[in-house]
């Protein structure tokens, strides 16, 4: 009898999803030496490396001259950097967010176009933020507050940010409780409207640049389910979009373990049954969801980790809100699978409800 054993799958089996990686901005060349690099090199050192390697690249080019280049430079620095510690939760977790925030905060000015750094205090910490406009915009614009999700942070979004800025619309990023630069005050907690709302505050005041009647929020995975707390909470919102989010966390069990580990380290919980019981109640927008009434379009993949069960209950407990159902049958998480066709759907979703 031969017997058979089961090996636990690394941290990269188990968590990394390729398609991600690659239409959130990582050169194709760098993830195939990833994939086959040296097994002595571990994945957090090769991808800290590249980032290295990149500000050196990026300095060079701003050495000669060539701003526009060192702050594509930067910021590609910057994602090797988040996609370097994001699989980790001891020490490799604080080196690799501080590299990420650094490098940002150096491409920051230089992209086309750049992105202003905001910050806004908030109770006894600050909200660090970036606001983008479209190139040529003349009088208020209209604007998308984009949210990340469990493990991904502001820096994360310049592709999409991209999208919306192409359509006329300009965006606002930040960090929120749990996520980047926030986390060492403010751990994972379910009131993110609070935070969201602030940014509004904000923008509202900006009436020579941003159009205050005409902004949306975009959250992704985690941010997804933060996008739905944030447009029924606030009805300054014109437009929702939930990208590959849920609406509450019973379904504990469904989670891989790396992801549970996840919430364990947002949440700053001592062990798996604290970090479970302080999710489940901090992420449930069932309650104030019949405060949704604005246009809200929803995308998940029917492959995804999240059970699709989780449509169902939006359609459920929205019944005050236009929902526009996007299931793609092949998608994985948040789609990333299918590269960028429903990146572009959403952005042109968006556009149509801001800009007409």
């Amino acid at each position: 009898m031969t017997t058979v054993t089961q090996q636990t799958p690394t941290p990269e089996q188990e968590m990394l999803n390729w398609g991600r990686l690659l239409m959130d901005g990582l050169p194709f060349a760098d993830l195939i030496a990833a994939r086959d690099r040296d097994p002595d090199v571990t994945w957090f050192d090769y991808w800290m490396q590249r980032s290295d390697e990149y500000e050196a690249m990026g300095d060079a080019a701003l050495a000669c001259g060539h701003s526009i280049t060192a702050g594509y430079w930067f910021w590609v620095g910057s994602m090797a950097a988040q996609y370097a510690q994001f699989l980790w939760f001891d020490e490799r977790r604080p080196r690799g967010q501080k590299r990420k925030a650094e490098l940002y905060h150096r491409a920051a000015p230089l992209l086309d176009p750049p992105a202003l750094r905001v910050d806004l205090p908030i109770d006894h910490t600050t909200i660090i933020g970036y606001l983008r406009l479209p190139k040529g915009a003349e009088g208020p614009v209209p604007c998308a507050v984009l949210l990340g999700g469990l493990e991904s942070t502001k820096e994360e979004s310049y592709l999409f940010e991209n999208l919306l800025l192409e359509r006329g619309i300009a965006t606002f990023t930040f960090d929120g409780p749990g996520q980047g630069e926030m986390f060492d005050d403010v751990a994972l907690a379910g009131d993110y409207e609070r935070y969201t709302s602030r940014i509004l505050d904000h923008l509202v005041t900006l009436s020579d640049t941003i159009a205050s009647d005409r902004i949306g929020v975009v959250g992704r995975s985690l941010g997804g389910h933060y996008a739905l707390r944030a447009a029924s909470m606030d009805d300054r919102f014109r437009a929702c979009v939930s990208w590959g989010g849920f609406v509450q966390m019973d379904d504990w069990d469904f989670e891989y373990p790396m992801t549970k580990l996840s919430w364990k380290y947002v949440t700053k919980s001592p062990d798996l049954k604290t970090a479970q019981a302080r999710v489940r109640d901090a992420i449930d927008v069932r309650p104030v969801l019949s405060g949704l009434t604005v246009p809200t379009y929803v995308l998940h993949g029917a492959k995804d980790e999240t059970p699709i069960s989780e449509v169902e209950l939006l359609r459920k407990y929205a019944v005050n809100a236009p929902l526009v159902i996007d299931i793609e049958p092949e998608g994985d998480h948040c789609c990333h699978n299918l590269g960028p066709a429903p990146r572009l759907r959403m952005a042109d979703w968006v556009a149509d409800q801001l800009t007409h």
